[in-house]
């Protein structure tokens, strides 16, 4: 990667919806260059996808959480039951497995406090893998995600 495409990269994660004509602007290239450039990164796997970040809070997500989880891990069966359902959980907007004490981190969404509770108190610890979970609610966003171009 060089400088146009890390440009390029910048430009479009700030704005995904930028014509060719003015990003090719922003980064001194022609509208042509940059189309080629932007399909190259795409077909090389370091665009994965072009998406639509939500305002979770005008979706009616009020609540937002990190939940730290410790599952049985012996049973593979559990272990593989608890990925398979938090995979697919409509509140779960991400699941890391993790190194060090704690097994996997979870970023959750509800639309207030008692549909957090409820998440955490009927669905999540009643995972026949989990064996405890620990939940603390973001105050604020003070720097949203954004994959690091180097």
């Amino acid at each position: 990667m060089d400088r146009y495409d890390t440009e390029i990269l910048s430009t479009l994660q700030a704005d995904g919806r930028i014509t060719w004509s003015q990003l090719a602007t922003r980064v001194s290239l022609s509208a042509s260059a940059v189309q080629r450039r932007v399909e190259a990164l795409v077909e090389r796997g370091v665009i994965e996808n072009f998406t639509v970040i939500l305002n979770e809070t005008a979706l009616g997500h009020t609540v937002k959480a990190f939940v730290t989880v410790n599952i049985e891990r012996q049973n593979t069966e559990l272990a593989e039951d608890f990925r398979r359902r938090v995979r697919e959980h409509p509140q779960v907007q991400a699941c890391h497995m993790i190194s060090g004490s704690i097994d996997f981190m979870l970023e959750v969404v509800a639309s207030d406090l008692d549909a957090f509770g409820k998440f955490i108190d009927g669905e999540l610890l009643s995972m026949p893998a989990v064996k405890d979970a620990s939940s603390s609610i973001v105050l604020k966003v003070v720097k949203p995600k954004r994959t690091m171009i180097s």
